[in-house]
């Protein structure tokens, strides 16, 4: 059965269906009158036309509502913190910000913590970015330190090297005594070596030039060898109150 169209005059001025162009279509007429003169429906000849074009448009809702389901709204410049909240929630933002699980973290530094799980908390960064982010800034510190501890190392390799070229036969010794002399007036029971592990070697070596000229002009290089003798402190096994040690290079 075809679609039922009001009959109009057919002429050369028509919009090939047998109607005049412009002549609103037939089945509009059974519409109520605010709908009967609405703009959106006249582009539709008949019934049929409407009807697909219903359908179409109803499949495309149903598949945008579908893809918006889980869609998160653009958080507007203007947001309540309770929305901006919100938002940063449903990006996977933690409730509070000891929800985050930091990569190398120090449980002895929980202040250094602490602050980077406020500030991450604060801007909104979800929880598997802060992460991420953790563990990359993890790698850079370690790389970082172990740099630094490698460049430290070398440093007191090469003026250790250095140091026994300038005391020959007397390195020894002259170690032994300087650490020695730190332990006995520094009233410390921290090793020599172990006191500057973390020093450059500028200060290492500068302490022992330091403790070696101060025994050989005071004689406590004899005493301390001397003191070995039926004491439990043992004999630095050579005298150096006569050594005079030579000048740091430059």
């Amino acid at each position: 059965m075809s679609e039922a169209v009001v009959d109009q005059p057919t002429g050369s001025d028509t919009a090939g269906n047998g109607q005049p162009a412009g002549t609103p279509p037939g089945w509009l007429a059974g519409l109520p009158t605010d709908l009967r003169d609405n703009e959106a429906f006249k582009p539709y000849r008949t019934v049929g036309d409407f009807a697909k074009a219903h359908l179409e448009t109803a499949k495309k809702a149903t598949e945008y509502e579908g893809k918006l389901a889980n869609s998160i709204p653009k958080l507007g410049e203007n947001a309540s913190q309770e929305e901006r909240d919100r938002f940063y929630n449903s990006l996977g933002r933690p409730e509070k910000p000891d929800g985050y699980e930091l990569v190398g973290e120090d449980k002895n530094a929980p202040e250094w913590t602490g602050y980077w799980r406020n500030e991450m908390h604060k801007i909104g960064v979800p929880k598997d970015q802060a992460k991420a982010l953790s563990a990359a800034l993890d790698t850079q510190i370690k790389g970082m330190v172990d740099a630094h501890n490698a460049k430290i190392l070398a440093e007191n390799n090469k003026a250790s090297v250095a140091l026994k070229a300038e005391l020959g036969d007397k390195y020894d010794a002259s170690v032994e005594l300087a650490s020695r002399l730190w332990k006995q007036w520094g009233k410390t029971e921290v090793e020599f070596d172990k006191a500057f592990a973390t020093e450059t070697s500028a200060n290492r070596v500068t302490m022992m030039r330091f403790l070696l000229n101060v025994a050989a002009k005071t004689g406590e290089d004899s005493s301390l060898r001397g003191a070995g003798q039926g004491s439990a402190t043992p004999s630095v096994g050579y005298d150096l109150s006569a050594f005079k040690l030579p000048p740091p290079k430059t």
